[in-house]
Order: structure tokens, then sequence, then C-alpha cells
């Protein structure tokens, strides 16, 4: 009898645990801030699992849903789990939008890399932008700031609580962010490689006989580089703002004050 309640014990610790590990699995597996894509899925399960385990502790007298409840708590579990991936994971779409946006107006985009463990393709500056970012963040510590807040959701949310109508409006203010941010950063490389068009025009203009479509691709890729390194500090700057208000979205999606 005493071996049978046991084994309940353990089942039940164990679901719990699992059902606390679901809203970090999709943040695990987004956020370069917990390992993100390059990290493997194994990996990535464990620490779920690990950072789970750590939440359950803080939660006093947890209690595990029972039937259709238990499915609908792990639903939501995982559904405010991608909301909070997003959020994690913002600075760094951020970083890889403005990249893109920038080998775009230089005309780069043909010369993209393919980062086989992420499967998928990516532009030099693009990349260039989310290493600096992650370099930032761990240099500033906003990778500890972003996995506290993570936790800090489930003294704000508990598992089964109801989510606040507060995630929506936060999820919309991420998106806006991301396309603000994005624009903002990429601004210097558009207004550099207009300023070359310009030049161009303006010398095929003076000397019509003069040929300057071959050193166009070149003035545009030189103008946009020229840009981004020139406002190195600022957008760092930027970056490293959106790398310490990502924690602050995480805390508002979850209800709680960032």
């Amino acid at each position: 009898m005493i071996d049978a309640a046991a084994r309940t014990a353990a089942v039940e610790q164990a679901l719990l645990v699992g059902l606390h590990s679901l809203r970090l699995v999709p943040v695990t597996a987004l956020s370069p801030f917990l390992g993100g894509p390059l990290l493997p899925a194994p990996a990535r399960l464990c620490l779920a699992l690990a950072l789970g385990a750590v939440a359950l502790a803080g939660t006093p007298d947890p209690v595990l849903p029972r039937g259709a409840a238990l499915a609908a708590a792990a639903a939501q579990e995982l559904a405010l789990g991608g909301a909070l991936a997003l959020a994690a994971a913002l600075p760094f779409e951020v970083a890889r939008a403005s990249g893109r946006l920038v080998d775009t107006l230089r005309g780069a985009t043909l010369g993209e890399l393919h980062v086989a463990p992420i499967r998928q393709r990516e532009t030099a500056v693009g990349d260039l932008l989310v290493q600096w970012t992650l370099a930032l963040a761990a240099w500033t510590g906003a990778e500890r700031r972003v996995v506290a807040a993570l936790l800090d959701t489930y003294r704000a949310l508990p598992v089964g609580a109801p989510a606040p109508a507060a995630g929506l409006e936060a999820g919309l203010a991420a998106a806006a962010s991301l396309l603000a941010a994005s624009l903002a950063i990429g601004t210097p490389a558009a207004a550099a490689v207009l300023a070359a068009e310009l030049a161009l025009a303006t010398a095929a203009r003076i000397a019509p006989r003069a040929s300057f479509a071959d050193a166009a691709p070149a003035a545009r890729a030189a103008a946009g580089l020229a840009a981004v390194a020139l406002a190195a500090t600022a957008l760092g700057q930027r970056m490293l703002e959106l790398s310490t208000a990502s924690a602050g979205l995480v805390a508002r999606i979850a209800g709680a004050a960032p």
C-alpha cells in the first residue's frame, strides 16, 4: 500500500514538473537567451524540465488538475509559452529583420548564408547583428533578467490560472516594437544607399557619356556597410535597450509588473 501511494505521488510530481515545463519549452526552442535553435533538442527539453522543476519548487501547495482540466491547462501553458518565447526572442528577431533590411537595400540578399543547425538562411549583416545582440546581452546580464522574469511569471500567473487580457495588448505592443525598431536600425543604411543612388544619378547627368551602371552595385553595398559601421554605437545602444526591455515584456504578458 505504501509502495502504491509512493508511486502515485511520484507520478503526480512528474506530471506537475512536466506541466510547469510546458511554459518554457517554446522559449528554449526560439530564444537564444535559453539556447534557441542552435541548442540540440534533447538539451532544450532537459533545460525546460530543470527550470520547470525550479518553478514548481517555488510554488506553494501546487494542485494537479484532473482529466480535461489537465489537458486544458497543458494547452494554455503551451500557448502562453509561445507568447513568452516571442517576447524573449524579440531582440534577436529585430536584429535579424534589420540586417535583412540593410542587405536588401544594398543588394546583397543573393549572398545569403545557409545555417545548417537551424535550417534557415541568414543574410550577412543579419547574422552579424544577431551575434552582436547576443554578446551585448551576455555582457550586460540581460539574459539573467529575462530568465528571472520567465520564472517570475509562475508567481504572477500560476499554472492553471486564467490568462490575463493584458497579454494580447502586450503581444501587439511587441509586434509594433519589432516593426519600429527594425525600421529605426535600418534607417541609416537606407539613407546611405539613397545618397549613393543620388550621387550616381547626379554624376550620370553631369557626364552622360560615362557609364556608372557597373559602379552602382558596389556603391550601394559600400554605402550600406559604411552606414552600419558609422552608426555602430547607436545601433548597439538600441539593441541593448531591446534586450533589456525583453524582460519587461515577458512580465507584461503574464500580467506582472515589469
